[in-house]
């Protein structure tokens, strides 16, 4: 990648105010818009990679030969946890922060130590020094907040069914996997209006669903996201987990006609969804 010059329109936070995160990882966000939060709350949402200087292979985003697109990226979750690259080859750990800088502990034993040159709510500039190879990272703010981070989409037991399983599923099992996809999106369009985002992006994410103002519809077989189907043991399978969606999609529920915001709107029917499945 080239190395991209960025020009930070927010206030960059200072080192000296950089403090250790505190005991209450849930804590509450700060809600006046007139303060600055903090870096670990600044830095407890999910981030997109733009750019990377001496890079490793998980740091690009591509598209295989099968048309499954992987993007990079990062999410730092209120209880410690971080997931690397949720778009891609997924690996989660446990971070600890110390001033600007963050240690993390990978689930597959792998250490990394990351220093962070730079943040503010948009962008986010971080040194990763893993196995003696440093790389120097720029992500994008998603705008997004999950303080609780039960209810952070990325979360293990939340993002589980992106997982393929190992085996085949019985349609009991197909349909806890498609419940789960739909209470993702709906803790993931509320960490949306939580960070008061201008808009969402789905970020290379596994998704079947078409969004649109008073509406949810379902991508048809032939266009059937390639990312979402791998989520499944098989074709056939996610095609059965598809129509079980389908199914319950078609059925009413109690959309906020007033409500000019899709993101809003959308967000309490994904809810319902789920629940009556």
């Amino acid at each position: 990648m080239q190395k991209l010059t960025l020009f930070f329109l927010a206030l960059s936070l200072a080192f000296s105010n950089c403090d250790q995160a505190p005991n209450d990882r849930n804590e509450k966000l700060i809600d006046h818009a007139s303060e600055m939060p903090d870096t670990f709350h600044l830095l407890t949402q999910y981030w997109e990679l733009t750019d990377a200087d001496n890079p490793t292979s998980k740091d690009v985003s591509f598209t295989s030969d099968d048309g499954i697109e992987d993007g990079s990226g990062i999410v730092f979750m209120t209880d410690s946890s971080v997931l690397e690259n949720p778009a891609g080859d997924m690996t989660y750990g446990k971070f600890s922060m110390n001033g600007n800088r963050i240690d993390v502990i990978f689930d597959d034993g792998r250490k990394a130590g990351y220093i962070i040159d730079r943040i503010s709510k948009d962008a986010l500039l971080l040194s990763r020094t893993e196995d003696k190879h440093t790389s120097k990272l720029t992500y994008k703010a998603t705008h997004t907040s999950w303080p609780d981070s039960g209810k952070n989409p990325f979360a293990k037991e939340n993002y589980r069914w992106a997982q393929k399983p190992k085996k085949p599923e019985s349609d009991e099992e197909i349909k806890t996997r498609v419940k789960q996809c739909v209470q993702f999106y709906a803790y993931y369009f509320a960490g949306f209006i939580n960070g008061k985002a201008e808009q969402i992006d789905f970020n290379a994410l596994p998704n079947c669903l078409n969004w649109y103002q008073g509406g949810i519809s379902i991508q048809n077989e032939d266009g059937l996201d390639k990312k979402w189907i791998n989520c499944f043991y098989s074709a056939e399978q996610a095609f059965k987990g598809r129509q079980m969606l389908e199914d319950a999609i078609v059925k009413k529920y109690k959309w906020d006609e007033k409500e000019t915001n899709w993101i809003k709107q959308t967000m309490p029917v994904l809810q319902q969804i789920h629940d009556k499945m």
